[in-house]
């Protein structure tokens, strides 16, 4: 079902829904199906407890180093067969579900999603279903991958954005927005091999220089993340180049360890 057949009442139950009065009228609306949300727990986040069911992998069926479904894990280590002999910087990948069936509809609809009720309720899920995981990375800040100047011009919507903001007020943790900028326009990662991919955005990202604090009336703020530890959040993962470049660049500011948390890990091509 389109979004905007039910977009106007699922922003305003989001945030009214619990006056009774409003949930009569403009009851919850469900961001994966349309329907209409019975159970108390899906009106948090307005996603109903069945696509809840369909979206959400259970807890151990991801490797812990790469997000993707689980292999065979290696003796004594959280690196599957797969992904062993790839060399990641940041530490480990938190993710809520394989992008496919319903998540991977959901994602695709974020990115053109002006309203942000469904990047909001991704995140809610990805924040209930995960916590654990996330609060034990012990994350002093949230820094979004950006998207380039051009094409969040074209799209008017930046779901990890919007992702990091939300996880930011449910775990309470800072997000760090404008940190690192993508430096020049790359293609989509889609459609290009695993060593395209690292080619494509090798270079693509920086650390916003001095002046742009001082022109924003702030101080920057890598004085503020030597030492510290860095959740990325992205929407989708596949063979994880675009967070090895960025955790690249954090960690050349003083950062101390880099994770990442996204809403879908999908199945990269580690063999080509």
């Amino acid at each position: 079902m389109p979004f905007s057949r039910y977009s106007r009442c699922a922003f305003l139950s989001s945030k009214f829904w619990s006056t009774g009065l409003l949930d009569l009228l403009c009851p919850p609306i469900c961001s994966v199906c349309g329907e209409v949300i019975e159970d108390s727990a899906g009106k948090n986040y307005l996603i109903c407890l069945p696509c809840v069911q369909k979206i959400v992998t259970p807890d151990g069926q991801f490797c812990r180093r790469c997000g993707g479904r689980r292999l065979v894990i290696a003796n004594h280590s959280d690196e599957c067969t797969r992904c062993r002999t790839v060399q990641f910087r940041f530490k480990f990948v938190i993710t809520l579900g394989e992008y496919e069936g319903d998540l991977r509809k959901l994602v695709l609809r974020m990115k053109t999603d002006r309203t942000g009720v469904l990047t909001i309720s991704a995140a809610k899920t990805l924040a209930v279903h995960r916590r654990t995981d996330l609060e034990n990375v012990r994350a002093d800040y949230l820094v979004p991958v950006p998207m380039h100047r051009l094409r969040r011009e074209e799209r008017a919507v930046n779901a990890p954005d919007l992702l990091a903001e939300e996880l930011g007020r449910q775990l309470k943790i800072p997000v760090v927005r404008h940190l690192v900028q993508r430096i020049r326009p790359t293609d989509l990662q889609y459609t290009l091999s695993r060593q395209a991919r690292v080619k494509n955005v090798n270079g693509a990202f920086a650390v916003r220089p001095a002046g742009f604090w001082t022109k924003l009336g702030l101080r920057s703020f890598q004085p503020l993340l030597k030492g510290k530890t860095v959740l990325l959040i992205d929407d989708i993962l596949t063979t994880g180049s675009t967070c090895n470049e960025m955790t690249k660049v954090l960690l050349a500011t003083g950062v101390r360890s880099v994770a990442a948390a996204v809403l879908a890990r999908a199945e990269g091509k580690f063999h080509r």
